[in-house]
């Protein structure tokens, strides 16, 4: 499906991670995460209309339906979503947008322990849920100025989000550059296994985008995005294994599974830059997108991303758009397959050793100390064994297919195959899923 701007299929949102965990590095309410900012004036649309969008009147009403089914191999996560959105012009200043996206999610996903000797499939555990999201949002022109305030809500059992965002973009040039601004925060609450009662967090996002004709069919754009997560950041559903290391193995949990909780981090500053570049090639009737995304933040993950897309037309009624990506990105400064402490004593604790006896003491215990006097290490101040802050590559092939059935409506079918790939050479090959995701949808003019 071609990519309305304020419409984003929510697997699309973050490809480097699975969608069982809501993305903490989306877009700002009003943007699209692929494309650049919202606010492309028609100057610089029209290169690409010729390729993207059927004819049609000069109706601009439209409404679009996508429903879209993510499917991990191996019994792992399902994801089936259907969204709808709505756009209307109010009057000639006005344009109001809606959409609305349920989600049913179910599966099997990695717990965060390693697997038992000798098996190189690691533990999972069963979940399932449905997600309800929307947003409104509305384009206010004025002049060489659009604003577009947004709300957003998402709703679950274990987590509820409210976002507000405002966009500003501004022409230049006889519109040939638009500058944009953004500003978005939500207010989430997160709750889980780990996380009983709900925990508080927030995301806060500023974007500043420039968008340029650099001839008549092709265009640049530049996006950079600084975003800043507080609060309960760790998923409440991952844990860790910890080995205690103790002189007698005896005393050791077994070396797989989890026996605590993961802890991330309580805040995160993310900075991430966007280039684009669009090309209309007019003798074969096609047009390139190219794209180049550079992420980095402090808790230790720098990523690249590219993605090529060609979008040819067969015939008047038919478009063809072969998609490929690739994704890579370094391991989270605290990720680690397994971690050495005792969860009963996680700031640490001397303990003393008796082989004789192969007993273990601690303070306060009758009789301590008793034998050789070590130290429990305390927990490292974050960690987490999620595969999806290992390092690893991800790559996603595939296409849409967008025919004009009638001189007022489009039906849209997608296939798109992602493969995620570990490359620390320590994570197990196991914890990392190769996905189907189908679409259909169709787009209506009125």
């Amino acid at each position: 499906m071609t990519p309305t701007p304020g419409f984003t299929p929510p697997l699309e949102t973050c490809p480097e991670f699975s969608p069982e965990r809501r993305p903490e590095n989306g877009p700002i309410p009003g943007t699209h995460s692929g494309s650049g900012p919202l606010a492309w004036r028609p100057a610089l649309l029209a290169l690409l209309l010729l390729v993207f969008e059927p004819s049609r009147s000069q109706a601009e009403d439209r409404v679009e339906y996508l429903f879209e089914g993510y499917h991990e191999q191996d019994d792992r996560i399902a994801v089936n979503t259907s969204g709808v959105y709505v756009e209307k012009d109010l009057n000639p200043k006005l344009v109001l947008r809606g959409e609305f996206v349920y989600d049913a999610i179910s599966g099997a996903t990695p717990s965060g322990g390693p697997p038992p000797p000798g098996d190189p499939q690691v533990p999972t555990i069963e979940f399932s849920d449905r997600r309800y999201a929307g947003n409104l949002g509305i384009d206010i022109h004025q002049g060489r100025f659009t604003h577009t305030p947004s709300v957003s809500y998402s709703y679950e059992h274990d987590y509820k989000s409210f976002g507000i965002a405002y966009n500003e973009a501004i022409d230049f040039n006889q519109r040939n550059t638009t500058v944009s601004l953004g500003a978005a925060h939500n207010f989430d609450e997160v709750s889980g296994t780990y996380q009983p009662e709900f925990a508080s967090k927030g995301t806060t996002d500023f974007l500043l985008g420039v968008t340029q004709l650099l001839g008549p069919r092709t265009t640049f754009t530049f996006n950079l995005t600084l975003g800043y997560n507080d609060g309960y950041l760790t998923d409440p559903y991952k844990g860790v294994n910890f080995s205690y290391n103790y002189p007698d193995p005896s005393f050791d949990p077994t070396p797989w599974g989890v026996n605590a909780g993961e802890k991330r981090p309580s805040n995160r500053f993310r900075q991430v830059g966007f280039f684009g570049i669009n090309h209309y090639v007019k003798p074969v009737e096609g047009a390139l997108e190219t794209t180049f995304r550079l992420g980095h933040d402090d808790w230790g993950i720098f990523s690249q991303t590219v993605g090529l897309n060609w979008a040819q037309k067969l015939g008047r009624r038919v478009i063809l758009t072969p998609q490929f990506r690739f994704y890579h990105q370094s391991a989270a400064d605290f990720y680690a397959t397994r971690f050495t402490g005792d969860p009963a004593y996680p700031d640490g604790t001397p303990y003393s050793y008796n082989p004789d006896t192969n007993t273990l003491l601690f303070p306060g215990d009758e009789g301590y100390p008793d034998g050789t006097i070590s130290e429990v290490p305390a927990f490292p101040y974050a960690y987490s064994s999620d595969y999806r802050l290992s390092e690893m590559n991800t790559y996603m092939f595939g296409g849409t297919l967008q025919i004009r059935v009638a001189e007022m409506a489009t039906l849209n079918l997608g296939y798109k195959r992602y493969h995620m790939v570990g490359t620390d050479g320590v994570t197990p090959e196991s914890a990392y899923p190769t996905a189907n995701v189908y679409s259909i949808g169709f787009t209506l003019w009125f």
